[in-house]
């Protein structure tokens, strides 16, 4: 009892929060126990007593996840407060950003401190850790390409500041240890002039709402493009287009969206993209990879 009064102001716990509802699909189910951590005290001495048997799923802005109709069981971590601070030191051209900072604050603040680079992140509907941690990117960017160092927690509560030279990024791919967690990170800010970030902003904006299904419920891009092909393409080859399993349905502005049609729960969704997967396997022998990332247990019948 002494500890949750020390801890109460610093991590919020909820039994049974509907944390599908919360996500960009708005499909799936229960978190079993949520706990919105806002320090790095409060993150270390949770990680330190939970058994390592207790499986933790980390969830940033929920724009890339589908939440199985079956909920989340094990410890579902989200980041608050202290975790979504920028720091910029002007004279050593530094950017500091907590992993829980969503990508359109980033580029908000990178414009207002004349800061280039960092526009992409306009066209990512999510959060600086995620992003680190698949190497986020579009528009011919990625999160990588700037970074000087990122800090991570592991399971034992230790922390650790990992230079981007100990580290590998590739597309969609980072060597992160799966076992931790993203806190911070660290960039090389460049200075440019206001007017031209302020129009690739601008630019960027507009391509994204023109070609993508801004207006729906979705997740951001399903699978990985290929070496070969983009996953769009691809789709297209298979005349998926505008498909449809239940309330899920591919977009018919951009193939590799799946959208919620309105009523798609969960299963819908990774149906519609198993189906998809499998046709393009069965027709051009591709293995198509998964960009979305797919947690939680599937409902029991």
């Amino acid at each position: 009892m002494l500890i949750y009064h020390f801890f109460k102001d610093l991590i919020n716990i909820r039994i049974n929060y509907d944390i599908g509802k919360k996500t960009w699909f708005g499909t799936g189910g229960k978190a079993k126990i949520l706990l919105v951590i806002n320090n790095l005290k409060s993150l270390q001495f949770i990680l330190k007593i939970l058994p390592k048997s207790h499986p933790i799923f980390l969830i940033g802005a929920g724009s890339n996840v589908i939440v199985r109709d079956g909920g989340i069981n094990g410890i579902t971590i989200k980041l608050g407060k202290e975790f979504k601070k920028i720091n910029y030191t002007k004279e050593k051209k530094i950017i500091n950003i907590g992993s829980a900072t969503r990508d359109l604050d980033i580029s908000k603040f990178c414009y207002e401190n004349s800061i280039g680079n960092f526009e992409f992140l306009r066209g990512i509907p999510g959060t600086l850790g995620g992003n680190i941690v698949m190497n986020a990117g579009c528009f011919g960017s990625s999160i990588s390409d700037k970074l000087i160092s990122c800090t991570i927690i592991n399971r034992n509560g230790h922390i650790k500041k990992l230079p981007k030279e100990s580290l590998k990024f590739d597309y969609r791919f980072s060597s992160i240890p799966k076992d931790s967690i993203v806190i911070e990170a660290e960039f090389k800010a460049i200075t440019k002039n206001k007017t031209i970030i302020k129009q690739k902003l601008k630019k960027i904006n507009n391509e994204r709402t023109s070609n993508q299904p801004v207006n729906f419920r979705t997740g951001g891009s399903t699978f990985k493009n290929t070496s070969d092909e983009s996953a769009w393409k691809l789709i297209d080859k298979i005349n998926f287009r505008g498909k449809i399993i239940g309330g899920a349905k591919v977009s018919e502005l951009h193939t590799n969206f799946l959208i919620n049609n309105g009523n798609a729960n969960s299963l819908d969704l990774e149906l519609l993209g198993e189906e998809i997967r499998t046709k393009i396997k069965k027709k051009y022998n591709i293995n198509l990879d998964w960009e979305l990332k797919r947690v939680g247990q599937f409902k029991k019948i």
